[in-house]
């Protein structure tokens, strides 16, 4: 992630109309504080999505596990690009 973006509530109030622009120029959270304790945040729906998606992945034992060989798949050099898939399909 991005920098650590934060801003006081009221601040966020003011900036309400501007804060989609600050999420696409690269903060994807922006943490709003009240009484200088963070209460909540405005994520990024991209950011979010992802976030969700991991969150799915690791809840689910056979897809995390399919995910982790994946990985070390990835790792030891057993992967095939498409040119090499096309190849060996004709």
């Amino acid at each position: 992630m991005v920098g650590d973006a934060t801003i006081d509530i009221s601040e966020a109030r003011k900036q309400l109309n501007s804060l989609d622009k600050r999420l696409a120029e690269g903060e994807p959270i922006i943490y709003v504080t009240r009484h200088n304790k963070r209460a909540f945040a405005i994520v990024d729906i991209e950011c979010l999505s992802a976030i969700l998606d991991t969150l799915e992945i690791m809840s689910d034992p056979e897809s995390f596990n399919t995910f982790q060989q994946s990985l070390a798949d990835i790792r030891e050099g057993r992967i095939h690009d498409h040119e090499d898939v096309k190849r060996e399909l004709g």
